[in-house]
């Protein structure tokens, strides 16, 4: 979704606001269509500060993200333009296929597919759209709309912040755009965000196709492993980043305690290849699944899933291809996967 712009050519920097983490980066060009990371960093906040997608508190938010801004974990961020995004599963995204028409037809045609499809009144909601592909007798038009609620208190966040609102996107929509940038996906590909309380995926074949997401993430296993294994939540986090699904001493009580909620979300990934599959016009295959976000990093956890769909998975690298001064130092290989969403707003650059 996009605000209004004045100043198209000043930096700006991704803010990626999870429910208790904030994570950002900021990217400059660097000649040859490469970018360079200029800094990047992440803070905690309450997690009752967000509530149902709406920032309840952004006065505890802004005071939480204050220390990072003025020193980033590694480098520094200079712009004070934000591209920000919403949780996917408060974002409604469908495509739509419409007749060729005037621009002035097409946002009425736009607000008409949305009042029969989204159950929210008109007036609740920012409605944008995008022509994805044109020609013959249909266009494919990305249409996206999220709740008022929700988007005016990320502005108001940023206002405390004293920050520039420059774009707001969806979660899905940049955490794509930094795996696109980052991989070759000529084929149709799953990409799965697994983020702390939700799992967000998106079927790619040349545009985002299918968005869907599953009320579970990466808190869902650790207060698996804290039930079952009597740990507390700080213990059982240690165990399933260092260990994970693989030989440990633990192994056996860790796959045991975790192999319900693992084989619930490949169940839940299975039905999201499947109801692709089924009605896709030209018969395409999912032939690729990526994986990012922070539970990504768990050892054994791409196997697994690889195992249950029957389908190549891989963990999504956004920091390929971007170059990483000595000054900024590299992200760690644990760190690297939850800064996924965060760098596909970067890319943007100002360039809106």
């Amino acid at each position: 979704m996009r605000v209004p712009l004045v100043y198209k050519d000043r930096p700006v920097f991704g803010f990626d606001l999870g429910t208790r983490t904030a994570k950002m980066i900021q990217l400059k060009p660097a000649g040859h269509q490469q970018m360079e990371v200029l800094g990047y960093g992440y803070a905690n906040f309450p997690e009752d500060a967000i509530v149902e997608g709406i920032i309840v508190d952004p006065q505890e938010i802004a005071k939480a993200m204050k220390p990072l801004l003025k020193q980033m974990s590694y480098g520094k961020i200079t712009a004070t333009r934000v591209a920000a995004a919403l949780p996917v599963s408060k974002v409604f995204t469908r495509m739509l296929d419409l007749p060729p028409m005037s621009s002035s037809d097409l946002v009425q045609a736009v607000h008409l597919e949305a009042e029969q499809y989204i159950p929210v009144p008109m007036p609740d909601l920012y409605i944008d759209y995008e022509v994805i592909e044109t020609g013959g007798e249909k266009n494919e038009v990305l249409m996206v709309a999220a709740p008022r609620a929700i988007v005016d208190s990320y502005i108001k966040l940023f206002d405390l912040m004293g920050l520039e609102v420059a774009m707001i996107d969806s979660s899905l929509s940049a955490a794509t755009r930094a795996i696109v940038s980052s991989t070759q996906m000529d084929k149709p590909t799953l990409v799965a965000d697994i983020g702390s309380s939700s799992i967000d995926l998106t079927v790619h074949d040349k545009v985002i196709r299918l968005t869907n997401t599953i009320p579970l993430g990466g808190d869902t296993l650790t207060q698996q492993l804290v039930k079952d294994l009597g740990l507390k939540s700080e213990q059982a986090n240690e165990i399933k980043y260092k260990f994970g699904l693989g030989p440990s001493g633990l192994q056996p009580k860790v796959v045991a305690s975790l192999g319900a909620p693992l084989k619930k979300m490949c169940d839940e990934m299975k039905k999201v290849v499947k109801f692709y599959e089924d009605r896709s016009p030209n018969k395409s295959k999912i032939e690729t699944i990526i994986v990012g976000g922070g539970s990504a990093s768990m050892p054994g956890f791409l196997e697994y899933m690889a195992a249950e769909i029957s389908v190549p998975v891989i963990v999504a690298d956004p920091w390929a291809g971007l170059a990483i001064p000595k000054s900024v130092h590299k992200v760690s290989k644990f760190d690297a996967p939850m800064y996924t969403t965060a760098i596909g707003l970067a890319r943007l650059d100002g360039r809106l």
